[in-house]
């Protein structure tokens, strides 16, 4: 049986993880394989609502129950998303392996054509200066609506930390319906993702490990970082894993 509702919003600030949430979220909801996830345009399945490309009326069209990701702060958002007619699933990083994942991204594509050191881009970040603006005020906005029935927080750490707690959350959250062995291979098959997805050739080595930020930061960015954290998140209880 499913009752996945008309739409279901994949939400997270940029480099927290979406292209492996969007793919387990996938696999999840529509009882796909990871070969099948492989040989497919997955951005054509889960269109990202504000890229010119597929674009508002494809997504539109989709058939429901349609998949949607976004980086926009929750007040951007579509009223359907706000008054609970569609499930959110938010996903967080820890600020310092996103910081790093993102200057990584900025420094390889051409077109950035970025060519700063890693300690301005960073202080770029903790003076909400980059493309989807404050990370510190997205994350906290979605914080405050953790609690909502058709919210699910979670954390990119948690996926390497325990994948199958997030698979069952999902699956409940989700309203489909696995037995025993079915979801025992739909872990298996989200862990065969993820290693894939950490361990491509493409990718910087170990961007998507938990803890990267480690090898970059030097003491004095640590403890300059550690202050504007404190400063901009001291209010809030959501906490993360800076390393594992």
């Amino acid at each position: 049986c499913c009752l996945l509702p008309r739409t279901v919003w994949i939400l997270s600030y940029a480099f927290s993880g979406t292209g492996l949430l969007q793919e387990v979220v996938y696999l999840v909801s529509q009882g796909a394989d990871p070969d099948e996830i492989g040989l497919m345009n997955i951005d054509e399945q889960l269109p990202v609502l504000e890229y010119p490309q597929p674009g508002l009326d494809i997504i539109k069209e989709l058939t429901s129950p349609r998949l949607i990701k976004s980086h926009l702060p929750y007040r951007f958002l579509p009223s359907d998303l706000h008054n609970g007619n569609s499930k959110v699933i938010y996903m967080a990083r820890n600020p310092k392996d996103l910081v790093v994942s993102y200057y990584q991204f900025h420094r390889s594509l051409r077109t950035m054509s970025y060519r700063g050191t890693f300690q301005e881009f960073c202080r770029r970040f903790m003076n909400d200066k980059l493309g989807y603006g404050s990370w510190f005020e997205h994350v906290q906005e979605f914080w405050e609506h953790h609690m909502d029935a058709n919210v699910l927080f979670l954390k990119y750490e948690d996926m390497h930390k325990d994948l199958a707690t997030m698979v069952e959350q999902l699956v409940r959250f989700l309203g489909v319906s696995y037995d025993k062995a079915q979801l025992e291979s739909m872990v298996e098959h989200c862990h065969q993702l993820i290693d894939q997805c950490c361990n491509a050739e493409a990718l910087p080595v170990g961007r998507g490990r938990v803890g990267l930020w480690k090898d970059i930061f030097t003491v004095s960015m640590n403890e300059k970082f550690d202050l504007v954290y404190k400063q901009k998140m001291g209010k809030c209880d959501l906490t993360f894993d800076f390393y594992l």
